[in-house]
């Protein structure tokens, strides 16, 4: 490790010193008892409120917030924004964190800016019981970033919650709501409506309009309570508007219909499961184009883009020219850790399935390839929806390999290879996913397919493993090359 590397590693831990400093006390407790947002609100203050003078928009959920604020993000670009990116966690590189159109941030920003930050924390009188999370931290390193960057317009993924979340303390006029469901009952709460609660929190004051994938009955309650306390409009996809998807040549089409106008979006192929996630993004970023005073109707994709009727108050519709929408080609924009094939023999896809519902689209993917012999690779936590996911692959799947992360925080179970074993499943077990991809390799042939599912630290493990790109979103900037 050089001096520099060492540098940036010191710094990276300085967004979890004060987590570090109470986490023994609050362990297993709720958000709304241990968290406090608040002082990332102070530090951003002490900043000179650089989130205060830009358009942001939020983006929480339960399934999919990382491929909402990816698409919002792209989307956006293509329109002629320059756009900056927050997401959480990063997969391999820690940078991945912040981006300016798609482009993360220097090693050398980062460590100016952290330290600064840091500097700043550690000056404020928190209590000894109560401590700065470290998403706050670094949402406050991202605002500072994009302020100096220039950016037009910011998108910020919200971390579990919202409510008491600390990104959720950015200044942000638009909020996006991907699918809510149970998760997190320990931090968030025992039931959907505590959830739902938390995450109808990324309405705020500030918050001028919201955009929402179908939801539940109690998280499609929460969300139209909040926003109605702020009068901020509601659009939530099949009820305001619609989405239509076709294949085409090395893409999906994917139509979002709203009145009298459309949008035609071209992403890959690869994503085609994610068209409702674009139809959200694409609505959105209609609001973003009726609201904002430096871009409106002043760029051509703008212009043939056309914008929803219902608009956020106070806000002017772009100059459309036409109600059919010129595509916006996305084809080239990465979603890291998502349906990402990281090699070619034998083909290999890396996917952050944890339950049954994402596992539909990994089978769906593995029967249009049709190979001779399929084996999977599995690092999912005890707490999450393996019976799920074997029920769905196993139809598929000619052999597993269970596999753990290397992440201390994640608890891992082999119970479940025995149990699937005597029900008549060919299992096989070990602790690194090296040594699961080594025996997988050893039975699979090179036009056969390996897919690799779990949690998100054992994506990150997988994508470093196999030097899968992750700095870039546009496939069109190179960087490295996949393992063979």
């Amino acid at each position: 490790m050089t001096d520099f590397d060492r540098l940036v590693y010191d710094t990276i831990s300085l967004a979890y010193r004060s987590f570090n400093r109470v986490k023994g006390r609050i362990a297993g407790k709720p958000d709304r008892e241990v968290r406090h947002p608040e002082w990332t609100r102070r530090l951003l203050d002490e900043f000179g409120k650089p989130d205060d003078g830009a358009l942001n928009v939020m983006v929480t959920g339960s399934k999919g917030k990382g491929s909402h604020a990816t698409l919002l993000a792209g989307i956006l670009q293509k329109l002629g924004f320059r756009v900056g990116l927050f997401t959480g966690p990063h997969l391999v590189d820690f940078m991945e964190r912040f981006r300016v159109n798609g482009q993360p941030i220097s090693e050398a920003d980062f460590v100016r800016y952290m330290q600064a930050v840091a500097a700043a924390a550690d000056a404020l009188d928190v209590p000894a019981a109560q401590y700065i999370g470290p998403v706050g931290l670094l949402s406050v390193v991202a605002a500072l970033w994009f302020r100096d960057e220039q950016t037009d317009v910011n998108v910020f993924e919200c971390g579990r919650g919202a409510l008491h979340d600390d990104v959720n303390q950015i200044v942000h006029q638009g909020a996006v709501v991907a699918p809510v469901f149970l998760e997190h009952v320990r931090e968030l709460g025992p039931t959907l409506g505590d959830v739902a609660r938390e995450k109808a929190g990324v309405v705020t004051t500030e918050t001028r309009w919201v955009v929402s994938s179908a939801q539940l009955e109690e998280p499609m309650a929460a969300l139209q309570a909040a926003s109605r306390s702020v009068g901020a409009p509601l659009y939530v996809l099949h009820r305001d508007f619609a989405v239509h998807e076709r294949p085409g040549e090395g893409h999906v089409e994917v139509t979002v219909r709203v009145a009298d106008r459309e949008g035609v979006l071209h992403i890959p192929r690869i994503a085609g499961y994610m068209t409702a996630n674009a139809a959200v993004a694409w609505i959105a970023a209609q609001q973003v184009l009726a609201m904002h005073p430096k871009r409106r109707g002043t760029a051509p994709q703008a212009r043939a883009a056309g914008a929803p009727t219902g608009l956020a108050p106070g806000c002017a519709a772009p100059n459309a020219a036409s109600p059919v929408a010129v595509p916006l080609d996305l084809t080239g924009l990465r979603f890291p850790g998502r349906m990402q094939v990281v090699r070619s023999r034998p083909l290999t896809l890396v996917d952050g399935t944890i339950h049954a519902e994402s596992a539909k689209y990994v089978r769906a993917w593995v029967e249009q390839c049709r190979p001779a012999k399929v084996g999977c690779i599995v690092g999912i936590p005890q707490e999450k929806d393996i019976a799920g996911v074997l029920a769905v692959l196993a139809p598929a799947v000619d052999f597993f390999i269970a596999t753990k992360a290397q992440n201390p925080h994640l608890v891992f179970s082999h119970d479940w290879v025995r149990d699937s074993s005597a029900r008549g499943l060919d299992v096989a077990a070990t602790d690194r996913l090296e040594d699961a991809v080594h025996l997988a390799d050893a039975r699979l042939g090179a036009n056969d397919v390996l897919l690799v599912v779990g949690t998100q630290s054992l994506v990150g493990e997988a994508l470093a493993w196999f030097r899968a790109p992750t700095r870039r979103l546009w496939s069109d900037t190179p960087e490295g090359g996949a393992r063979a």
